[in-house]
């Protein structure tokens, strides 16, 4: 199918956002802290045009469905078309001096969905960016990443950091995205050309809302409250103390997030020095502390993890937003056809990503 087919004309505005891998950082974003993604080649493409009766029409080319409404109030059954009624509300919410026109919209992706490499964020930052194409708004793409968090968040309901949603918007395939998350000062840091990373599919399926996503984003509101900080990504490691805490579960939550924030340094000084050994070693205690201190990984992804290692990866971590989905490798160029044979043999090649 195609936008013509749908609707019967061409569309007038067309634009696409990346998914993302994180390479280390999990839940550091919404505790002002850091991470450090980088763009995958899946994408989210948004194609957009006027329509002249009144109405929204919105085509999944995913779920091979189309919506028609002419408000933007949320639906009750949390609908897929709800991230896009969101950017539309978020939009003219921000720019009340903008007329309220409708649209045709076609959505097509390329992103495996509810597997932690953030297709709903390219689906927000896509609609979003083709709505500042339409209406010509210059919008800059680190406002941009704002008003998409705007919808995951206050729209849809979803606790999270503004890590996806910057690097969709503002990143460079290829590149890793190094981010404060609190300042939003980033930085854009070439690989080694000695590196590659590789993402296997769990099979595990993730869904945000019914996880225990919104959970941990709590129990980390609660550490920050009984360490008396607004973000625990001010707070260092060598002034972590579980006795701090009057609930053990919440002080293995904190501990999580304030070790993963100075692995995150730690990493980007790795890459800088070329230092594979040391991105390994940091991506693996990096899945270690998500496992049994944030306990968001599963049996099945921990076999993964373990596996990649025997085969010779020197790092492999559960990454996303937790509870299934995608792993990340970390393999050396030279090494990786001997890897990928043998990680092969336990995984098909569908499940089997390069990046």
């Amino acid at each position: 199918m195609s936008f013509e087919n749908i609707f019967n004309h061409k569309h007038q505005v067309k634009e696409s956002a990346n998914a993302r891998v994180n390479l280390i950082g999990e839940h550091t974003d919404y505790t002002g802290g850091y991470v450090m993604p980088t763009l995958l080649s899946f994408k989210n493409t948004v194609e957009l045009s006027k329509n002249s009766n009144q109405v929204f029409e919105v085509y999944s080319e995913h779920y091979h469905e189309k919506k028609i409404f002419t408000d933007l109030i949320k639906s009750k059954n949390n609908e897929w078309v709800d991230y896009v009624k969101g950017c539309l509300f978020v939009f003219f919410d921000e720019y009340k001096k903008i007329k309220l026109e409708h649209f045709n919209i076609y959505i097509s992706s390329s992103i495996p969905m509810e597997r932690g490499i953030s297709s709903s964020s390219a689906l927000c930052v896509s609609t979003l960016k083709a709505l500042n194409s339409y209406f010509n708004t210059h919008i800059s793409e680190k406002h941009i990443a704002v008003l998409a968090k705007k919808v995951e968040h206050d729209y849809i309901g979803v606790s999270g950091g503004i890590m996806d949603q910057m690097i969709s918007s503002v990143g460079i395939y290829g590149k890793a995205f190094f981010l404060d998350c609190l300042s939003l000062k980033f930085e854009l840091i070439e690989f080694p050309i000695d590196w590659k990373f590789c993402l296997i599919d769990s099979e595990v399926q993730r869904n945000l809302r019914s996880s225990s996503y919104n959970e941990r984003f709590a129990e980390l509101k609660i550490a920050e409250k009984e360490l008396n900080v607004e973000y625990l990504g001010s707070v260092k490691t060598e002034d972590y103390l579980p006795s701090k805490f009057t609930n053990p579960i919440v002080a293995k939550r904190a501990k999580h997030v304030i070790f993963e924030n100075d692995r995150v340094l730690k990493a980007k000084e790795s890459i800088l020095n070329n230092d594979i050994k040391k991105f390994g070693n940091l991506m693996n205690e990096s899945h270690q502390s998500y496992s049994n201190d944030f306990e968001a990984s599963t049996k099945d992804v921990d076999k993964i993890v373990e596996k990649s290692i025997e085969c010779g990866a020197f790092g492999a971590r559960l990454t996303g937003g937790g509870f299934g989905g995608f792993t990340v490798s970390l393999i050396k160029k030279g090494q990786f056809s001997n890897w990928y044979n043998k990680i092969n043999q336990i995984y098909p090649s569908d499940k089997i990503f390069e990046v």
